[in-house]
């Protein structure tokens, strides 16, 4: 019972070099004089089979529900096509706003064209755009994450006595995927440790992960650590390694974060998780949309949520703690 997919990507023009540009971070948004009581909004996920965008909705729903907004969310079932007549229907019905999270970081432009033309503000949750006519982009800092990820794997990979990685990625079509990516190199380079094999994925479950972590092990038996670029990946990744017998001789470190892989740290079958704030990004989506209704700037163009390494050491950080609660619901798991 894995969950989440992709992080929160940074936009497709900043992508290479998030990791020097001036940060603004979700804690910094001024939300004074947003006054939307009564207004409609649109929330459209890419998926909701996955949980990951499930608990997205819920934080678009939790700040619908702070500030007396009606929303709806219409679903692409991961199809652009899809996609573009979602974003007909919001116009059609002529809702006051629209958080996006897209299938793609190319899809975008059907849908921030068409509200654009009905001056309906579009803010973006999660996948960024190519395209740059939305209000707002809630994103996280995937350079960082996938490059403090990667010195953590490639310490422990090296520990282990290996010199090389595998890594089961997300779509790489995906901006985020590609900044998670570039940080991974980094960290690899300067550490002298070789990706052996990057798989793909198309379909983010459990079981499809869980065939791509039996090829990456079957075709390089040598590797002594897994980058898990989502969290079913990381799920899949310590199944598999349990059932082969593997445990504790290669490190797995993975991305996004549920109960499923916090009881995995807590136990030490993964070394390590950079966390996404999925309800995060979908609270603060909602929130700089009402900005945009009321008629205020956005706080900035991209707005990043934290993304901090959680280990077995630091898991009980008061700080930590805090984010974990904007990663999942309670409802659905401990911390």
């Amino acid at each position: 019972s894995g969950t989440a997919t992709s992080a929160a990507p940074t936009d497709a023009a900043t992508t290479t070099d998030t990791a020097s540009t001036e940060n603004f971070y979700t804690d910094q948004i001024d939300t004074s004089g947003i006054n939307v009581t009564g207004k409609k909004i649109v929330y459209i996920a890419p998926t909701l089979d996955i949980e990951y965008w499930q608990w997205v909705e819920e934080g678009v729903k939790q700040a619908c529900s702070e500030y007396g907004v009606s929303y709806t969310t219409l679903v692409s079932e991961n199809s652009a096509a899809t996609q573009a007549e979602n974003g007909e229907t919001a116009v059609t019905q002529a809702v006051d706003g629209v958080v996006l999270s897209p299938v793609s970081s190319d899809s975008c432009t059907t849908v921030l064209d068409a509200c654009q033309d009905a001056d309906i503000p579009v803010t973006i949750a999660a996948i960024g755009s190519t395209a740059d006519n939305y209000f707002s982009f809630i994103s996280a800092d995937d350079y960082t994450s996938g490059y403090d990820a990667g010195v953590c794997l490639c310490d422990k990979a090296l520990a282990l006595g290996g010199k090389s990685i595998g890594v089961l990625a997300l779509p790489m079509d995906r901006s985020n995927a590609q900044a998670k990516m570039k940080g991974l190199e980094k960290a690899c380079k300067e550490k002298g440790v070789t990706i052996a094999q990057t798989i793909q994925t198309s379909t983010l479950t459990v079981s499809d992960a869980t065939d791509e972590c039996n090829d990456l092990l079957t075709a390089h038996p040598e590797i002594t650590g897994i980058y898990c670029m989502y969290e079913q990946a990381g799920v899949a990744a310590v199944d598999c390694l349990e059932t082969v017998g593997l445990t504790g001789k290669i490190s797995v470190v993975s991305s996004d974060g549920s109960p499923d892989s916090i009881s995995a740290i807590r136990k030490g079958t993964m070394d390590g998780i950079v966390v996404q704030e999925a309800v995060g990004q979908g609270y603060y989506a909602a929130i700089e949309a009402f900005k945009a209704m009321s008629g205020l700037k956005a706080d900035a163009k991209v707005i990043q949520t934290p993304e901090p390494l959680v280990t077995k050491d630091n898991i009980d950080n008061a700080d930590v703690q805090k984010i974990l609660s904007l990663v999942y619901p309670a409802s659905v798991g401990a911390y």
